[in-house]
């Protein structure tokens, strides 16, 4: 197709084809691509993401899960009804951590796999504990079996300084292994941890092999308060048989040797704290035996870290109104 312009000369035209069409379309959506296209990623900054995104979901499978508390009861004149504080339930801790974590923290050894469970468990706490009445004690019990070791204090100072709870107000339970411990800088950590406040139990008396021995020693040199007892050995097997027919609900056995066995640790002037306590018949086998302290089903479940908060301060609001009420009838 041709025609003459302004000058008299012939000008022709190309016909536009399919395949024409089909290429200036590609150049224009190249053009729109390129200008809309955002700027590649150089390699350090694609490093770093995927470090960052590593570390983050490193962090979140190595959480704690939600921390549940057993309310600390002690006895008055009622039974176990004073309300002193609250412990970590550390019976439903270890199933609660995701398997996939256990899995990896099988390359690390089980001495560095406690402590560093036990210093974030404690930093959980203490973080937590840090919002209760003054008057709320908060107790721990550790893993690490080899606790406490010459750098704990330093550990637990840092806990503290970072949640702002008071040392005085900490109870800490540790296995009978480590308190067992003759190292003198051992010893010397337990006599700074308890000039501070803080009351040393031994875990799982009656439940493990415990020794007399070390808790006469300990009692003496003033390094332990008391000891955990645990009420749940006290029942019946279920292959227990009576010529009766009935089968006692707790071991007429456990109770004459453990009644035994704790009069010996009162004996050396240690405390008493009985967990595990279920059912009705524990909590008076512990009642008679002169427990100070338990806690258990028969008491109260185990709450969340919201019901022990609203818990301490229905308490605190309760002892406010009876002080103002006896001020009233005083004046």
């Amino acid at each position: 197709m041709s025609e003459l312009d302004d000058v008299g000369q012939e000008v022709s035209y190309g016909t536009a084809t399919p395949r024409g069409l089909e290429m200036a379309g590609e150049t224009k959506k190249n053009r729109l691509e390129s200008s809309r296209s955002v700027a590649p990623v150089s390699p350090p900054s694609a490093g770093m993401f995927a470090t960052t995104l590593r570390s983050r979901r490193a962090r979140q499978k190595s959480a704690l899960p939600p921390l549940r508390w057993l309310p600390r009861m002690t006895g008055s004149r009622g039974g176990m009804e004073k309300l002193i504080g609250a412990q970590v339930d550390m019976s439903q801790l270890w199933l609660a951590i995701p398997r996939r974590t256990v899995r990896r923290s099988r390359r690390k050894s089980l001495d560095q796999q406690q402590r560093e469970f036990d210093l974030e468990l404690l930093q959980a706490a203490c973080a937590q504990a840090a919002t209760w009445p003054d008057d709320m004690r908060l107790m721990v019990s550790l893993e690490d079996d080899q606790a406490p070791d010459v750098a704990f204090n330093k550990r637990l100072n840092d806990v503290l300084e970072q949640t702002g709870f008071p040392v005085s107000r900490l109870d800490l339970v540790f296995q009978e292994s480590g308190i067992g411990q003759t190292e003198r800088e051992v010893c010397y950590t337990l006599a700074s941890l308890r000039d501070r406040g803080v009351q040393i139990f031994t875990n799982g008396f009656g439940a493990a092999t415990s020794s007399l021995t070390l808790l006469r020693e300990r009692a003496i040199s003033g390094l332990l308060d008391g000891v955990q007892f645990d009420a749940s050995i006290l029942s019946a097997s279920s292959l227990s048989w009576s010529p009766t027919g009935t089968v006692p609900e707790l071991d007429e056995g456990a109770v004459s040797f453990f009644r035994a066995a704790l009069d010996a640790v009162k004996a050396l002037g240690l405390h008493i704290r009985a967990t595990g306590v279920d059912t009705q018949a524990q909590l008076d086998f512990v009642q008679k035996a002169g427990c100070v302290e338990a806690s258990g089903m028969a008491l109260s479940p185990a709450e969340t870290t919201a019901q022990i908060t609203e818990r301490f301060v229905g308490m605190e609001g309760r002892g406010r109104r009876r002080r103002l009420s006896r001020t009233a009838e005083g004046l």
